[in-house]
């Protein structure tokens, strides 16, 4: 059934009370069958979420290796020569496209739905299809970096795989993204006009109309290089096609690992956090014009697409390049600042998902931060490990804050909730671990550390030590991912029961019961204001 938005006349003659009431969907595949064929934006979600989480496992034991190997000047002990440059495309192209960019995707598909109000997300088969073509691609990208392909590789066959296999799992994020956009666009309650969709939406749907307009320039790069290396390597890299990818700032999609593009990923953590900060400080979201505002600007300067000639030629020293580098800093700036007002106007309480947001807010505020930086020439952070540590600040703070959504939205999903205290604790242990991790590589950075080999290099600081740090924070963190996951999965199947509204929340999703049934809601009020769910509890209150 498709839901259009109401008008303001209809909404008053209708009233708070009017529901719409759709059919029942008939029953869903059960078991493996019911996961592989699925159309259900849960599940989907659900399945983003998981393989996401476990190729961030993946993706910290290649940063670690890298760390100890960085530790000492000596000759390499631990990874051979060749495969230092590898390693480390792999680790920022696994952190963007088969870590952050996923789970952020991925909570958007089983989350906005709930939301806005809607029977499910836009295009669903074209939904799973997006799951399906990440993963394949993922796993051909994978398979290819085995096989000495990727950037820096050796093997002609595996650098086309590379490619390929790339490709394919972009385009499948691209899907997702379409279907993000569409829903919100699209399909939201009658009553919700985009000034009443939930803030987590609204910028779920700013990424998602990014991603639309930066991802197919990369993929046309990704086909334009697949072609060149083909065909012998005359325009784009050397013969054997290892030139000109990644992991250097010339490179031909150097840029979609690099500042302003990466800023993307933080979009969706301002949203979060400005969802769930009224809900615990038992208010309304009393700033929701500006956030919406600061929101849409933290999209527009995430848009990179436009510096990849200026990265390839390695112009980076442009005024309006460094300028729009450092107006990234005013979104997440704004929003700890607007939540910090929110705060104080109610009675704020503690709670883990709001523990989670401010950690990944806090990092990406000193993502934008460290990235003002680096389009300064003098500086020479060019080629260093600073350009790692920007990564990772930015990529990371996705993955705290979908660590947050799991714990947030997952008793709505599951009808059970986690233990607030001990993931509150893993929360400060994550933001400590990113801090570990990335502030070292920033700070070795400006002693330029070069990123992508490990050799001798003379600085007047504690080198070592740094790195050492950088390390230890990498395997904190791969504790951390653990355990929170293992105590999400634990208290899904056997914890205590959530209700279907655990938080005493403001917004449609928690309107409906936990588990929701397959088509969402069973009955929905017109909408009349951005926190419908408060508007009803009050009316209930006063009747």
């Amino acid at each position: 059934m498709t839901i259009t938005e109401s008008r303001p006349e209809a909404e008053a003659a209708h009233g708070a009370s009017s529901v719409m009431v759709t059919a029942p969907a008939p029953p869903a595949p059960q078991g493996i069958a019911g996961w592989l064929l699925t159309a259900d934006h849960k599940r989907i979600g659900r399945l983003y979420v998981g393989f996401s989480l476990l190729f961030a496992l993946a993706a910290l034991v290649i940063g670690f290796l890298l760390g100890l190997e960085r530790i000492s000047d000596d000759d390499l002990s631990i990874l051979k020569a060749g495969s230092i440059g590898q390693l480390y495309s792999a680790y920022g192209i696994g952190l963007v496209f088969f870590v952050a960019l996923p789970l952020l995707l991925g909570i958007a598909i089983a989350v906005v739905p709930l939301q806005i109000g809607a029977r499910g997300v836009a295009f669903p088969r074209a939904a799973a299809l997006s799951f399906w073509a990440w993963l394949v691609g993922a796993a051909v990208t994978i398979g290819a970096y085995a096989g000495d392909g990727g950037p820096f590789g050796g093997r002609t066959k595996s650098v086309s795989m590379f490619l390929a296999g790339l490709t394919v799992g972009v385009a499948g994020l691209l899907l997702a993204a379409v279907c993000v956009a569409t829903t919100v666009l699209t399909l939201r309650a009658p009553g919700m006009t985009l000034d009443r969709v939930p803030l987590f939406s609204w910028s779920s749907m700013v990424m998602g109309t990014m991603l639309l307009a930066t991802l197919p320039v990369l993929i046309g790069d990704l086909i334009y290089l697949y072609v060149d290396h083909r065909y012998g390597g005359t325009v784009f890299g050397s013969s054997n096609g290892i030139g000109g990818l990644a992991g250097s700032p010339d490179g031909w999609i150097s840029w979609a690992l690099l500042q302003p593009q990466i800023y993307l990923l933080l979009v969706p953590v301002l949203g979060f956090v400005a969802d769930v900060a009224p809900v615990f400080a038992r208010t309304r979201q009393q700033m929701a014009v500006p956030l919406r505002g600061v929101i849409g600007l933290a999209g527009l300067v995430g848009f990179g697409a436009w510096v990849q000639p200026m990265i390839y030629s390695g112009v980076l020293h442009t005024g309006f390049y460094k300028a729009w580098c450092i107006v990234a800093i005013v979104p997440p700036l704004a929003v700890l600042a607007l939540t910090g007002l929110t705060m104080r106007t109610g009675r704020p309480r503690a709670g883990a998902p709001l523990v989670w947001g401010i950690a990944g807010l806090l990092i990406a505020l000193a993502a934008v931060v460290a990235g003002a930086f680096w389009p300064f020439d003098n500086l020479h952070l060019v080629g260093s490990v600073f350009e790692q540590g920007v990564l990772e600040l930015a990529a990371l703070a996705a993955v705290l804050t979908g660590l947050g959504a799991m714990v947030y939205w997952g008793p709505k999903l599951y009808g059970r909730r986690v233990p607030d205290g001990p993931a509150s604790g893993l929360a400060v242990l994550g933001l400590l671990a990113v801090a570990l991790l990335a502030l070292p590589n920033i700070a070795l950075g400006f002693w330029k550390q070069p990123a992508a080999s490990v050799g001798p290099f003379d600085i007047n600081g504690p080198k070592a030590l740094l790195n050492l740090l950088s390390t230890a924070g990498c395997a904190l963190l791969f504790v951390v991912i653990v355990a929170a996951v293992l105590l999400a999965l634990r208290a899904f199947r056997r914890g205590d029961l959530a209700g279907d509204d655990p938080w005493d929340a403001n917004t449609l999703e928690w309107a409906t019961s936990s588990p929701p049934p397959d088509t969402n809601f069973a009955e929905l009020a017109v909408v009349s204001s951005p926190e419908p769910l408060l508007d009803l509890k009050m009316a209930r209150e006063t009747a």
